[in-house]
């Protein structure tokens, strides 16, 4: 397999500043776009309601967002990798058609076990349904859309996403208005959305593939385990909402999943410039990889402050957005907004090290993440509720981006090359 990336390879080009911070504009103003109007969707659904049951619904959808980084396989992040750093590389098109498979796949299991749980008694799970054609489209939709961003077109990528976070929030609406129960409506708008997603992203990308590179899927699972992993380790913090309910009960997941799925949303921009700084990071090696630190430092910075400031509103804010049924999650909304700037520093600087090749070292920092995120959940709520879940949520992201940040730090040190 390393013979045929040599016989692909060509001089990768970097792209200047201006071009740089042009991805970076439209990959953030779209993320924003669509963050917000994912946003404005959660808070119409937690308003229609009970904190009990957006709860349970959170607790879906995060068993539901960790099944889609399971079932990737890493191929979503070696697709814009092997492609920035190889454009005419036939190992694109194979590895695409594989994550063609995995999404039936998922497709299947999901709808499985929510008409096993919808049958054991609890008729919700019959309207979360339509969420398991939502789970393997999106996925796909955002693999296939990858091989854009790994060439520098930002726009392509950008607005397929905006279109379906505003067609969903769209139909959303439409058919809750007209008296289809929320969640239903909720899971067919996502699903409707997600195909319509999915169906432009093959359209669009399959004639820009080079020819295929025979390839078994072993071959290709050992080059995307260690992206797989750091997904999946990442992905399992989704879990956090299903350890509290079991630990405090409904109404304090419900005010957890207020701090933990509603802030989700504020990390569009860090995870935004993360995107446009791995190709530019696997370009780079211990000589030339500081400016991009810097750009970090600088991008961390503004965002403690908007961070702070956000924190500071939350009591005027969410008893306005949320209601009043929500005001006990104030304190835990406000520890969570706060820990976002460490949350930030990991994705920026995990982009860094996957782009220089230390793949494995940001999939174990992820999993030690998890690991301290969920154990500290079950401690913090057990005897603080969302509270002190939340706490446990913030000393996860301080404890992975020092992980991190030591990381970088040793690599331009000991002038490490590109791996």
């Amino acid at each position: 397999m390393s013979e045929q990336h040599k016989a692909q390879n060509r001089p990768p080009t970097t792209l200047n500043g201006i071009t740089m911070i042009s991805q970076f504009v439209w990959v953030a103003a779209g993320r924003i776009a669509a963050a917000l109007i994912q946003a404005l969707t959660f808070v119409l659904l937690a308003r229609a309601l009970a904190p009990e049951d957006f709860g349970m619904f959170s607790a879906v959808l995060g068993v539901a967002t960790l099944a889609q980084t399971v079932f990737d396989l890493g191929i979503s992040t070696y697709v814009v990798r092997e492609r920035s750093r190889h454009r005419d590389s036939g190992f694109i098109a194979p590895a695409l058609k594989v994550n063609n498979g995995l999404s039936l796949v998922l497709a299947a299991i999901t709808a499985s076990c929510l008409i096993v749980l919808a049958l054991a008694g609890d008729s919700r799970f019959w309207e979360i349904l339509p969420l398991a054609i939502w789970v393997a489209s999106e996925r796909n939709a955002d693999v296939w859309l990858g091989v854009i961003l790994a060439d520098g077109d930002a726009r392509v990528n950008t607005g397929n996403l905006v279109m379906r976070r505003a067609s969903a929030l769209a139909l959303f609406v439409g058919m809750w208005t007209a008296g289809m129960p929320p969640i239903l409506a909720f899971s067919v708008a996502s699903a409707v959305s997600a195909v319509g997603s999915s169906i432009f992203a093959h359209s669009f990308v399959v004639r820009r593939l080079a020819p295929s590179v025979r390839i078994s899927v072993r071959e290709l699972l050992i080059q995307t385990w260690p992206y797989w992993m750091n997904s999946v380790a990442t992905q399992a913090r989704n879990l956090d909402v299903t350890v509290v309910t079991f630990f405090a009960g409904a109404h304090q997941a419900g005010f957890y999943a207020a701090a933990s799925r509603i802030t989700g949303p504020l990390r569009i921009l860090p995870t935004s410039l993360a995107t446009v700084l791995l190709p530019q990071a696997s370009r780079r090696n211990h000589s030339n990889l500081f400016g991009l630190v810097k750009l970090v430092v600088a991008c961390l910075a503004g965002l403690a402050l908007l961070y702070v400031a956000i924190a500071f509103a939350v009591p005027y804010f969410v008893p306005f957005a949320l209601g009043e049924a929500y005001k006990g999650a104030v304190p835990a909304i406000q520890i969570a907004t706060s820990g976002l700037v460490f949350a930030a520093a990991a994705s920026l600087l995990g982009a860094l090290l996957q782009g220089v090749g230390l793949k494995h070292f940001v999939a174990k920092t992820s999993l030690v993440m998890t690991i301290v995120c969920l154990v500290g959940c079950a401690l913090g709520a057990s005897f603080s509720g969302a509270y002190g879940a939340a706490w446990a949520l913030a000393l996860a992201f301080v404890v992975q981006a020092v992980l991190l940040l030591s990381r970088v730090t040793i690599f331009i040190a000991r002038k490490e090359p590109n791996q």
